[in-house]
């Protein structure tokens, strides 16, 4: 099932992967749409990935907003990735404003 990901359903496992290591167990769509460090286009396909992701293994959809990866998703990307990338950093609103120490 791993090799059927696309790259942009890679992007969606390491955005949310890096956010549930970050503390932000969830990303938010709508913050997402908002964010400035990423380009339109690209801020649409990742929600649209995401959604259609979420009847899946790998992403779980929380009310009408919040994705989360599962641990499936999770093992998937470690055992095929490893760690998340720090690109995610930028698009992911941590709770405790904690943002500045990442960088």
């Amino acid at each position: 099932m791993a090799d059927n990901l696309s790259d942009i359903q890679w992007c969606v496992l390491d955005l949310l992967l890096r956010a549930k290591r970050t503390g932000a167990s969830r990303v938010n769509r709508l913050e997402l749409m908002r964010s400035d460090a990423l380009p339109d286009a690209l801020k649409v396909k990742l929600v649209f990935t995401a959604l259609t992701m979420a009847g899946g293994p790998f992403v779980r959809l929380h009310g009408q907003h919040d994705f989360e990866i599962t641990d499936a998703g999770e093992r998937m990307f470690n055992e095929r990735i490893g760690a998340p990338s720090k690109a995610a950093d930028a698009v992911i609103a941590l709770p405790d404003q904690s943002r500045q120490v990442l960088q």
